[in-house]
């Protein structure tokens, strides 16, 4: 999926990080683990193309579609809940208006025998097959669906985004990401001001839907819950466990004593 090869970042003269390589496939769930200021939240950044690195590379497979939860979230006043949760199709709602417009069409005229009603009808039947292939008769379903499960109820669904807290409109932006159903999904901290029914639904949803996720969480028992691989970023490097967090801290204590012993040692 993505291949991150020999990546540096420096700031004031000092690596943030150096010649770091390592590989994200699908099916992967990564916790992303470290000190603050170890550049967690940086690599992220790299990794949605947020932020060019100094030297290294990014190599995609294939044209992938990735999913960033930002902490920047910035919504166009006026919109609705379920306005808001829309946007993430973009195409779906693109061949819905023409579909209503061929439908008016055919309501208004009365050309049967003309080759412009004959094209309307041919058009009809192309979009609705396309408005098929894209899942248009599901989103509205899906929509609330996911939108339910990350503590929304129904009877604020038409309320507009710009009365709701920082931390509900980073529920609308994080429903917004799982409607789009990307091939990586990059949180930084998805569970910040969330009650525990709604970040069980996520690790639900993470687990059992997602194709392959990178998050950074202060919340451990969630991490835990949906990883099973984790690397950490400490002083420009970075050591990758394909275990969960709980395991991982297990063997980060084995490979720290042995470092301490090999120190000890070369003393």
């Amino acid at each position: 999926m993505l291949n991150i090869h020999n990546l540096s970042v420096s700031f004031g003269g000092s690596y943030l990080f150096e010649e770091v390589t390592f590989r994200l496939g699908a099916g992967d769930r990564v916790g992303l683990v470290g000190k603050n200021g170890a550049g967690k939240s940086t690599m992220l950044k790299i990794l949605a193309r947020d932020f060019a690195p100094d030297s290294g590379s990014i190599a995609q497979e294939k044209e992938i579609k990735m999913g960033f939860l930002r902490q920047d979230i910035d919504f166009e006043q006026g919109r609705t809940v379920l306005e808001e949760a829309y946007e993430a199709f973009t195409e779906i709602k693109i061949v819905e208006k023409k579909l209503e417009e061929i439908n008016h069409q055919l309501v208004t005229r009365t050309d049967y025998e003309s080759e412009e009603y004959s094209q309307i009808i041919e058009d009809l039947s192309d979009y609705t097959h396309r408005f098929e292939l894209l899942g248009g008769y599901n989103y509205v379903g899906d929509t609330e669906k996911i939108l339910l499960g990350l503590g929304f109820k129904r009877e604020v669904f038409n309320n507009q985004t710009e009365t709701f807290s920082g931390g509900w409109r980073m529920r609308i932006e994080l429903a917004k990401i799982l409607l789009q159903k990307p091939d990586l999904i990059l949180l930084d901290e998805p569970t910040n001001h969330m009650d525990i029914e709604s970040i069980q639904w996520l690790e639900d949803f993470l687990i059992n839907s997602a194709k392959a996720v990178v998050v950074i969480s202060h919340d451990r028992a969630f991490v835990d819950n949906i990883t099973n691989r984790t690397i950490e970023v400490t002083m420009g490097r970075i050591y990758d466990y394909k275990t969960k967090y709980s395991h991982y801290l297990e063997l980060r204590k084995d490979r720290r004593l042995h470092q301490q012993k090999a120190y000890d040692e070369q003393q």
